[in-house]
């Protein structure tokens, strides 16, 4: 296996500000130097229980180096709520930042967000870095700018557009990922690839991409996925038109996510998502080979959860949705593959039909 020794730098030049990713292998170290770390008067960094208990020593010289302060956060979907910010809140104000401190997000994807949200709320809005600790956060939750809290109603119903200033994705993070976790990141992976990020594309069609191993071939895929999500963010930062794409299997995996009430992963209820919306797309006229081809590449990649719902009721959920415009459920679907569709409306009795294909599909 061929060492990882590149270092990839992508800067997005955005309306709000400029936002630079940086990717690599082993790089939290050298955090002192990717970051100006002395532009702000106090940094605290809100770090992932679970992460930090599997990478204390690296996290602890890394945030040594820059003076920050450590606050624990567990990471779930329960506790990225509007009620338990209040406590982070306050343990900002305890330790004396301004507006002018820095928030450090150290964890998955719910951390980011939360993390996010925080900065983006707090003395109305401090600058925030990103450090991505799992296949999802590096190629879809940490990029965008999209920050947010559930309420019970859904799933990141409050919420902000606020840039990170750095996202620094360290991709040794992955040798402690859970095979759980490998999945949720590759269901974003597969969206990227699906809705024309061809490189990706390539590599899950040729199989290059395999669990627990840390490679090159891991490395090009993340890299090309960042860069696809990073070019349609440059384009449209705050989703009035071309981003909406990115939402391609999110509309029904949001209701999943929300009606189950959490029990089901974000990678998980996206991947359902994603074959449930391109049934959609096959019935609305992409070539039934495409479909296949998904369907092929979600299995390949052992993707598809075991999971029960009611389709009525997933049809009723998705009336929350962020995208629907005057009562009316919008989807993004797939011409096909590559070739995505923003705000396609579409019958509810065709929705049933493709939910409950789903389900006689996982019951087999």
């Amino acid at each position: 296996m061929d060492p990882i020794t590149n270092n990839d730098v992508i800067v997005l030049q955005l309306d709000s500000k400029k936002s630079t990713i940086i990717i690599g292998s082993s790089i939290l170290a050298s955090l002192a130097t990717l970051i100006p770390y002395k532009k702000w008067d106090v940094i605290v960094a809100i770090v992932s229980d679970t992460v930090y208990t599997l990478h204390k020593e690296v996290i602890d010289q890394s945030l040594a180096l820059i003076d920050a302060i450590a606050i624990p956060y567990t990471d779930s979907e329960h506790n990225k709520s509007y009620a338990y910010a209040e406590r982070y809140f306050n343990q900002l104000l305890e330790n004396r930042c301004t507006r002018n401190s820095l928030v450090i997000a150290i964890g998955g994807g719910v951390t980011t967000d939360f993390s996010g949200y925080i900065a983006s709320a707090y003395m109305r809005g401090v600058d925030v870095v990103y450090v991505p600790t799992t296949l999802l956060a590096m190629v879809d939750a940490s990029i965008g700018g999209k920050v947010a809290v559930n309420i019970k109603a859904g799933k990141n119903i409050v919420g902000y557009f606020h840039q990170p200033d750095y996202i620094i994705i360290d991709i040794e993070f992955l040798q402690t990922l859970p095979r759980s976790e490998w999945r949720c990141g590759m269901s974003e992976v597969v969206k990227h690839a699906l809705i024309g990020d061809s490189s990706t594309l390539t590599l899950l069609l040729n199989k290059e991409i395999q669990y627990g191993r840390i490679d090159n071939s891991l490395y090009n895929c993340i890299n090309s996925s960042v860069r696809f999500k990073a070019s349609v963010v440059e384009k449209d930062e705050f989703e009035k038109n071309i981003r909406a794409i990115l939402n391609f299997g999110h509309t029904v995996g949001h209701a999943i996510e929300s009606l189950l009430e959490y029990t089901v992963s974000h990678g998980d209820a996206v991947a359902a998502g994603i074959l449930i919306e391109s049934y959609i797309s096959m019935k609305e006229g992409m070539p039934k080979a495409d479909f296949d081809c998904i369907r092929d590449i979600i299995s390949a990649y052992n993707l598809l959860p075991s999971i029960s719902f009611d389709s009525y009721k997933i049809v009723n959920h998705m009336m929350y949705d962020k995208k629907n415009i005057k009562g009316k459920t919008r989807f993004v679907l797939l011409e096909s593959i590559g070739k995505p569709q923003i705000g396609c409306e579409v019958n509810d009795a065709l929705v049933k039909e493709a939910l409950n294909f789903y389900l006689t599909m996982v019951s087999k």
